[in-house]
C-alpha cells in the first residue's frame, strides 16, 4: 500500500489500482481516496469540497452520463454523475457544472440539485445558480449519501411522490403528528428515511412512533414476508 498526497487529497492505494481522468475516477478493491478539509477534488465538472475529511473507498467508479433521469413525467438535464457504490458521509459543498446545451429546455433560474440514495430516493436541494460559470452549488450541513447526482427544474423535480396504497399494505394517518399505523397481514419490516436518505426508524411492528421526529417529509419502506416492497411519502406535522 502506498500513500500519496496531492493538494489536499490523500491516496492510499496501489497506483495500478487507481485510475483518474477528466471523465472518471476508478478505485479498485481496498483502495481509498480521502479529500481533506479546505481542499477539493473535481471529477469531470463535479467538485467535492468537504467540511471534514471525506473518504471514497473502492471498489467504486464515479462517471458522467448524458442520459437524463426520468421520473414519472419529469426529467433531469442531460448530465448525470453516477457512483457505482453509494458515497456516504459527505458534508460540505458540492459544485455541479453544466453546459448550456445540456439543460433539456429547463431555464437556468429554475435549476435545483438532485441526489439519489442507494434506496432510489431522490431529493432536491435549492442550490445557488451561477449563470456566468454554469454551476450549481449547495452546502450540505447534514451527512449526505448518494449514488447519482443531477439537476432538474424546481417545478418538475425527481423527488419521490407517494405511491398509492396497494393490496399489500396501507398506511394512516398521513399527514401525522405522533404515530403511523401500518395495515398489512404479513408485515415483515418497516423503515422510515428522512429526505437525506438516512434511516431514522425501523420496526417489525404495525405502529411507528414518529412524535419525536422533526416536522417534514419522510419516505416509508415496508416489506412483507414475500419480500414485496411498498413505498410511501409521509408528512410529519
Amino acid at each position: 500500500m502506498k500513500y500519496l498526497f496531492f493538494g489536499g487529497i490523500l491516496i492510499a492505494a496501489n497506483l495500478s489500482a487507481v485510475s483518474t481522468s477528466a471523465q472518471t475516477l476508478t478505485l479498485s478493491s481496498e483502495n481509498v481516496v480521502t479529500i481533506l478539509p479546505n481542499s477539493s477534488m473535481t471529477v469531470d465538472g463535479l467538485e467535492f469540497s468537504p467540511s471534514y475529511a471525506f473518504a471514497i473507498t473502492g471498489p467504486n467508479t464515479i462517471s458522467k452520463s448524458d442520459i437524463p433521469v426520468v421520473v414519472n413525467d419529469n426529467s433531469s438535464i442531460n448530465r448525470v454523475y453516477v457512483a457505482s457504490t453509494a458515497l456516504s458521509g459527505f458534508t460540505g459543498t458540492i459544485t455541479f457544472a453544466y453546459a448550456d446545451d445540456e439543460l433539456n429546455d429547463i431555464p437556468e433560474a429554475d435549476l435545483v440539485l438532485e441526489t439519489e440514495t442507494a434506496e432510489g430516493i431522490w431529493t432536491n436541494h435549492p442550490a445557488t445558480v451561477d449563470k456566468t460559470n454554469n454551476t450549481l452549488s449547495y452546502a450540505f450541513a447534514d451527512a449526505l449519501e448518494f449514488t447519482r447526482i443531477t439537476a432538474s427544474s424546481a417545478d418538475a423535480s425527481l423527488t419521490i411522490v407517494e405511491i398509492a396504497a396497494n393490496d399489500f399494505v396501507k398506511v394512516y394517518p398521513n399527514p401525522t403528528t405522533d404515530k403511523l399505523i401500518i395495515v398489512s397481514k404479513n408485515l415483515q419490516k418497516s423503515i422510515l428515511y428522512n429526505v437525506s436518505g438516512q434511516k431514522v426508524l425501523e420496526s417489525d411492528r404495525n405502529e411507528l412512533n414518529v412524535s419525536e421526529l422533526p416536522t417534514g417529509v419522510y419516505v416509508l419502506h415496508t416489506t412483507n414476508n414475500q419480500n414485496q416492497l411498498s413505498t410511501f411519502k409521509i408528512i410529519k406535522k
